[in-house]
C-alpha cells in the first residue's frame, strides 16, 4: 500500500504501432493435442498467419510504454472437434466444472451446459449423466432429476426440429440419447438436478460426459463436473424473561423478548419465508396485543405478517438474512380459568422450507422444545436446547449504555473526485485530486485538544501512485476568503498528514462552519491503459468527544491512453469487400490459399471529452515480412485510413513506405474518444 498526491495539467500524446506475424502447419489429416477439459482434440491440415500491432506515443513530450494489441490468426485448415463446456455463472464459463452452486437438503438445483460441433464436420455425440460415486459427501436422486435442452444454429436461431429440444424429461429417458449437430450447431442443457439426503455442508458432484462418433479413442468423450454444497440457514432461538409473575396480582406481568439470529456458518444461506410460532403454555395469555412496535429487526431483515389471538402468536413471511436478526417483545399474564403450573416453559417454533418448493421434502423445524424439531435431519451435527435457565449464547448478543455527552463534535470529508492520466504522467502530467473538510459541529477542530490527522491511503495500482511531496490545504473561514494553497509534508510515512492551527492563517483552528480543501497529485509510470487506482482519503479525529463515524473519500484515477485492436476478415474474391465479419478473437479465422484477408487496426484514444488529451503524433504501422512468405501486400490502392472524433487529423494516409518494410499512416492529434482505423489487404500466396 502507499499514499500520496495529484495535480492536473494538460497531456500530449505520441505513439508508433507495429505488427508481428508468424506461421506454421500442421500435416495433413493428423490428430493434433490431446482433449483438454472442456475441447476435444483434432484433425487439421493447417497454415497459420498470426498478426500482433504494437505502438508507442508520447504525452506532454513524456514517451510512453508500448501498446500491444491483442494477436490474430489465419488459419487455412480442417477440423473435426467439439467442447463441452460448464455454464453456470459461476466466474468461469469456459471450464468444464460448474463449481459450488448451492442447494437446500433434498432440493433441486439447475446446471447449465453447452456441447458445441466446434469442427467443420457433421459429428453424433452421445450423452450420458450420472452421480460421482466417490470423494464427495451426498448424492443426487438421478431417477428423479430431469433435463431441459434446446438445440441451435451457429447463428443462434432455434433448431425445430423436435430431436433438438426437450423439457423435463427424466434423466432414464435422457441418458444415451444421440444428437446430431451439423458445424457451430450447439445445444444448450440444463440439468434440473435433485438431491437426497444431504445436509448442512455436504458436497454433491454430478457428472456429464459427451462422446463423438468420429473423433478417435484418445479424443473422443469430453466430461463436465456439476459440484454443489448443501446450504441452509441457522437458527439461534434465544427466549428470555424479565420477572416473575405474581400470582395473587390478576393485573401483574410478566415481560418476554425472543431473539432469533441467522449467524454465519460454513454452510449459510439467508432465511426466506420463515414461519415463527409462539403458543403459549397453560394458564398465559398475551397481556396487551402486540404491534409492528413489538417487533424490531438487524441488517435486512423482515417482519413479515402478524396473526395473533391472546394464546399466542406467529409471523408468516419472515426474511432473515445471515447475520440478522429479529426480536419481539411482548408481555402475558395469567390466565383466570386455568392452572398455571410452577416453572413453566414457553417454547418458540421457527419452521421454514428450505427451497421454498412444495414438491421437495425439506421444511425445517428448529424449537426450543427439542421434541418437535426435526434439526437432526438437515444438519450434520444437532443443537442443544437449554431449558434449565442457561441462555443460549446468540453469539454473545451484549448489551451497553453511555452517558448523554454535552459536547457535540461532528466533521465532514465530501468532493470524491475522478481524473484521468496518461500511463507515464511526468511532472507536467500529473493530476490532482480535492477533498473537502467542513467542521459542521459546534467546537473548534484542528487544535492541540482537538486535533485532526489526514490519510491517503495507495490503493493497488503500482503504476500509479500518490505524489508525497504535492500536498496542500486551502482554507475557507465560513465569513470569510480562502487562503492561498498551503504545503504540508507528512507527519508519518504512508501519507499520514497532521492538521494543526499552524495550517488556518488568522485562526486558532478550524471554527464551526469553516472549510479546507485537501489538495493531492497522483503521477503514473508505466500503466496500463484501462486500469484505474482507487485512494481512499481517511480523516480522524482526536479529543474528547471526537467523531468516530466520518465517512471516508474514494478518489478515482483513471489510466487512459491508446488502445490498439486489430481485427480481419475474408474477402473470397478479392474485390475489396470483406464476405465475412470482422473479428479480433484470437481463435483462428478458415482461409484457403487464393482468399485475400483484410486487416483493420484500430487505435483509439480512450481518454473523455470531459477530462481527457489529446494524443500526438500518432503512428501506426504493420511489418510487411510478418506476412511476406505466406501472403502478398495488394497495394496501396486498397489501403486506407479513416478517423473519428472533431478535430481528429490523418496527416498520412495507409500506404507502403518506400523500402516495402512498413504499411504505415500517421495521425496527429487524435481527440479524446477519437478513433483511427487503417485497413489494408493481403492475398494468400498459392505458390508457396
Amino acid at each position: 500500500m502507499k499514499p500520496n498526491t495529484f495535480k492536473h495539467s494538460l497531456i500530449a500524446v505520441g505513439v508508433t504501432a507495429a505488427l508481428g506475424l508468424s506461421t506454421h502447419a500442421v500435416a495433413t489429416n493428423t490428430t493434433s493435442g490431446t482433449s483438454t477439459d472442456t475441447t476435444s482434440g483434432t484433425t487439421t491440415n493447417t497454415v497459420d498467419i498470426e498478426n500482433v500491432a504494437i505502438a508507442s506515443y508520447d504525452v506532454a513530450g513524456v514517451e510512453q510504454p508500448q501498446v500491444v494489441s491483442n494477436k490474430v490468426i489465419v488459419r487455412v485448415s480442417e477440423q473435426l472437434s467439439f467442447s463441452l463446456l460448464a455454464q453456470n455463472n459461476d466466474g468461469d464459463q469456459s471450464d468444464n466444472v460448474n463449481n459450488g452452486g448451492d442447494v437446500a437438503p433434498n432440493g433441486i438445483i439447475p446446471f447449465k451446459h453447452r456441447l458445441e460441433n466446434t469442427g467443420n464436420r457433421k459429428d453424433t455425440y452421445t450423452l450420458n449423466l450420472s452421480n460421482v460415486e466417490t470423494g464427495d459427501d451426498a448424492q443426487y436422486d438421478v431417477d428423479n432429476s430431469t433435463v431441459s435442452y434446446q438445440g441451435y444454429n451457429a447463428d443462434g436461431t432455434p433448431i425445430t426440429d423436435p430431436v433438438y429440444s426437450g423439457t423435463d424429461v427424466p434423466v432414464s429417458t435422457w441418458n444415451n440419447q444421440s444428437i446430431p449437430l451439423e458445424a457451430g450447431q450447439y445445444i444448450d442443457i440444463t440439468i434440473n438436478a435433485k438431491t437426497i439426503g444431504n445436509k448442512g455442508g455436504n458436497t454433491q458432484d454430478l457428472t456429464l460426459t459427451a462422446t463423438s462418433s468420429l473423433l478417435p479413442d484418445a479424443n473422443k468423450t469430453l466430461t463436465n463436473v456439476d459440484k454443489s454444497v448443501t446450504t441452509l440457514p441457522t437458527f439461534s432461538i434465544v427466549k428470555t424473561v424479565t420477572n416473575a409473575l405474581d400470582l395473587n396480582d390478576s393485573n401483574d406481568t410478566a415481560a418476554y423478548q425472543i431473539v432469533i439470529k441467522n449467524p454465519s456458518t460454513d454452510y449459510s444461506a439467508d432465511a426466506t419465508d420463515v414461519t415463527i410460532t409462539d403458543d403459549l403454555p397453560a394458564g398465559l395469555l398475551i397481556a396487551t396485543a402486540l404491534t409492528t412496535n413489538s417487533i424490531t429487526t438487524s441488517g435486512s431483515a423482515t417482519k413479515g405478517t402478524l396473526n395473533q389471538t391472546d394464546k399466542g402468536f406467529e409471523l408468516t413471511g419472515v426474511n432473515i438474512p445471515v447475520n440478522d436478526s429479529i426480536t419481539i417483545n411482548f408481555t402475558v399474564k395469567k390466565d383466570p380459568n386455568a392452572a398455571l403450573a410452577n416453572n413453566a416453559l414457553n417454547h418458540v417454533k421457527v419452521t421454514d422450507d428450505l427451497d421454498n418448493n412444495a414438491a421437495t421434502d425439506n421444511t425445517l423445524i428448529d424449537s426450543t422444545d427439542s421434541s418437535v424439531e426435526n434439526v437432526g435431519d438437515f444438519y450434520t451435527v444437532n443443537d442443544t436446547d437449554f431449558t434449565d435457565g442457561t441462555n443460549a449464547t446468540g453469539n454473545d448478543g451484549n448489551d451497553s449504555t453511555q452517558p448523554l455527552a454535552t459536547i457535540k463534535r461532528e466533521l465532514e470529508l465530501s468532493n470524491p473526485t475522478i481524473k484521468e492520466i496518461a500511463p507515464t504522467s511526468g511532472t507536467a502530467g500529473q493530476v490532482t485530486h480535492q477533498t473537502i473538510i467542513t467542521n459542521k459541529g459546534q467546537n473548534i477542530e484542528g487544535n492541540s485538544t482537538n486535533p485532526l490527522v489526514l490519510t491517503i491511503t495507495d490503493g493497488s495500482n503500482d503504476a500509479v501512485n500518490p505524489v508525497l511531496s504535492e500536498f496542500f490545504l486551502i482554507y475557507t473561514p465560513v465569513d470569510g476568503t480562502s487562503s492561498q494553497p498551503i504545503s504540508v509534508t507528512p507527519t508519518e510515512a504512508g501519507g499520514v498528514y497532521t492538521i494543526t492551527s499552524d495550517q488556518f492563517p488568522g485562526s486558532a483552528g478550524l471554527n464551526p462552519g469553516d472549510k479546507v480543501e485537501v489538495r493531492y497529485n497522483m503521477a503514473s509510470t508505466s500503466a496500463v491503459v484501462g486500469s484505474e487506482e482507487n485512494t481512499v482519503v481517511e480523516l480522524s479525529a482526536g479529543g474528547e468527544g471526537a467523531p468516530t463515524n466520518i465517512d471516508s473519500v474514494t478518489d478515482t484515477t483513471l489510466v487512459r491512453g491508446v488502445t490498439l485492436v486489430k481485427s480481419q476478415a475474408i474477402d473470397d474474391t478479392c474485390d475489396g469487400t470483406a464476405d465475412t465479419a470482422f473479428n479480433s478473437s484470437a481463435d483462428p479465422l478458415a482461409a484457403t490459399p487464393g482468399q485475400c484477408v483484410i486487416y483493420q487496426i484500430l487505435a483509439t484514444n480512450t481518454s473523455s471529452t470531459e477530462r481527457g488529451f489529446n494524443i500526438q503524433n500518432l503512428v501506426i504501422s504493420d511489418a510487411t515480412s510478418n506476412f511476406s512468405a505466406t501472403a502478398n501486400y495488394r497495394g496501396d490502392d486498397l489501403a486506407s485510413t479513416t478517423s473519428t472524433g472533431t478535430g481528429t487529423i490523418i496527416t498520412d494516409q495507409a500506404a507502403r513506405t518506400a523500402d516495402e518494410n512498413l504499411i504505415k499512416s500517421t495521425i496527429n492529434p487524435l481527440v479524446p474518444q477519437g478513433t483511427a482505423t487503417m485497413t489494408f489487404s493481403v492475398q494468400i500466396k498459392t505458390d508457396r
